[in-house]
């Protein structure tokens, strides 16, 4: 697979151990005769203002900007979980909130490098929580729903980002390739039907009434395929249009640069 790589960590948080007090320093004249219980771990927030906060966790960002360049994509994913960390209590402040929003979807990036499917679709989830029309975020969650074959999902993921930038190729491709597992599954079904019914049998009724939700189902599907069809003409039109007007803007600008160049020459 383009860009994954074939090594898998475990994602869990880099936070210190609990500490435990010492047995022997417990006060033998307490009342309860119980141990005191753990003292939990401080958020890595705390006592910070937001402003700090956002400081914070851009700084960890950029760590893990530096780590996925290089290719270290489990230290980036570290990096990008603690920037999280700093922002999680104010995603509602507007520039924590797009800061978190970066995080995220640079953490479903590095996941996917790492195979991590499910980390990967929860991280574009939480940046789709803050932005429902993030390009990206929708583009590696269909990505990271594809590799676990929830092939549905990610197929209405990757047409939503089709329509949202129709010259978006590695969306187009990867649209391509769920389309092509959903028809080869739906393929199947249909000959596990066919061996089912293909010799005489003594449940005649029910077999009908199988049969007959199986062909409303196959129209159903006609239909289905023939509006995703559409669609995919409406893109591929859409396509050529933005292809065309791309083509225009290049030849404008060369008669443009011509017409300087005469104009020039005649003055001279």
């Amino acid at each position: 697979r383009r860009g994954v790589s074939s090594t898998v960590v475990s994602m869990t948080d880099t936070t210190a151990h609990d500490v435990l007090p010492d047995p022997g320093s417990v006060d033998s004249d307490s009342s309860s005769g119980l141990d005191e219980a753990p003292v939990a771990a401080a958020d890595v927030s705390d006592g910070l203002s937001v402003d700090e906060c956002v400081l914070k966790a851009v700084e960890a960002k950029e760590r893990g900007n530096g780590s996925f360049k290089g290719g270290e994509n489990a230290e980036a994913c570290q990096a990008y979980q603690l920037a999280a960390q700093y922002l999680r209590r104010h995603s509602e402040v507007p520039a924590a909130k797009e800061v978190l929003l970066s995080v995220q979807t640079n953490l479903a990036a590095a996941q996917l490098r790492l195979e991590l499917w499910e980390d990967a679709a929860a991280a574009a989830t939480a940046a789709l929580a803050l932005d429902p029309a993030s390009v990206k975020a929708l583009f590696r969650r269909g990505v990271a729903r594809a590799r676990m074959g929830e092939l549905s999902d990610a197929k209405a993921d990757l047409t939503a980002v089709c329509k949202a930038d129709a010259r978006n190729r590695d969306a187009r491709s990867e649209l391509a390739a769920v389309q092509e597992r959903l028809a080869a599954a739906k393929e199947a079904e249909k000959e596990k039907l066919s061996r089912l019914f293909a010799g005489k049998s003594l449940y005649a009724p029910e077999e009908r009434e199988v049969r007959r939700k199986a062909a409303e189902q196959a129209k159903r599907d006609r239909e289905r395929v023939a509006r995703e069809a559409a669609e995919e003409e409406a893109l591929r039109a859409d396509w050529r249009r933005e292809c065309e007007r791309l083509r225009e803007e290049a030849r404008s600008e060369r008669r443009g640069r011509r017409e300087a160049a005469a104009a020039a020459a005649e003055r001279r």
